[in-house]
């Protein structure tokens, strides 16, 4: 089990057609398995930014910490991934290019304050690392037809870009609007995460596990020799807040 300390990780396909399809984008404090990403020979991790991956090692490394505890942050995490897989079936199964669109931007701004509120915030800067293709991957749509979807945002006064991988909500309510699912999304993504601090702490005589993910480009993502003990699971859970 790996959790994302800091970064964006995407997950890939590779259908039998040979054309990439992009999965799934991991920020942190996003985890995953990597017995069930690298099973498959077909499904790989390709890091967007700079990445640190923190690893999560089986109950029995740890000292006084109990098993109901790890198991229960490890379905926590899945449960995560089955809402975003989820959402992501129904906006590319339901939902028209505007509002695919309009979805995408708020989940992503959603999960990265997750726990916390939007409520009267007058605006929001969102990152947007990936590349415009991977985001129309992800949304199957056209490149093109996104670069217009977001033109026709901009000059809506829904958002503005302040950068080449920045933009700015600058009015939610009307944003919402345009997403049908937008109350689905806030359920799931700004729900509060449990409390408990709980601190995975080796035990004595064992060493972390520090082993390398390889990208499409064979590039490697690595734990960048980052303790397990250093981050707290309440700190994995808060780690994306404030950073906008």
């Amino acid at each position: 089990m790996f959790v994302l300390k800091e970064g964006m990780i995407a997950i890939d396909a590779m259908p039998a057609k040979g054309k990439l399809q992009v999965l799934d984008f991991l920020i942190a404090p996003d985890g995953f398995s990597s017995s069930a990403i690298f099973s498959n020979s077909k499904v790989s991790l390709r890091a967007i930014t700079s990445t640190t991956l923190v690893a999560i090692e089986p109950p029995e490394y740890y000292h006084d910490l109990p098993a109901s505890d790890y198991w229960s942050f490890l379905i926590e995490h899945c449960v995560r991934q089955l809402e975003r897989v989820n959402m992501h079936q129904l906006m590319i199964g339901r939902l028209e290019t505007e509002a695919r669109v309009a979805s995408f931007v708020l989940a992503l701004a959603m999960r990265s304050v997750r726990g916390r509120s939007l409520q009267g915030a007058p605006q929001m800067t969102v990152a947007l690392p990936m590349s415009r293709v991977d985001i129309a991957n992800y949304l199957v749509i056209n490149c093109d037809t996104l670069s217009r979807t977001m033109m026709r945002f901009c000059d809506s006064g829904l958002i503005e870009r302040v950068g080449r991988h920045v933009i700015r909500i600058t009015n939610f309510d009307a944003l919402k609007q345009k997403s049908p699912i937008s109350p689905l999304l806030a359920d799931i993504f700004l729900k509060k995460d449990g409390e408990d601090d709980i601190r995975f702490e080796p035990s004595a005589g064992r060493s972390p596990l520090s082993r390398p993910v390889h990208d499409l480009r064979g590039r490697g993502l690595h734990e960048q020799d980052k303790h397990p003990s250093s981050l707290s699971i309440a700190e994995q859970r808060n780690a994306s807040r404030g950073v906008l």
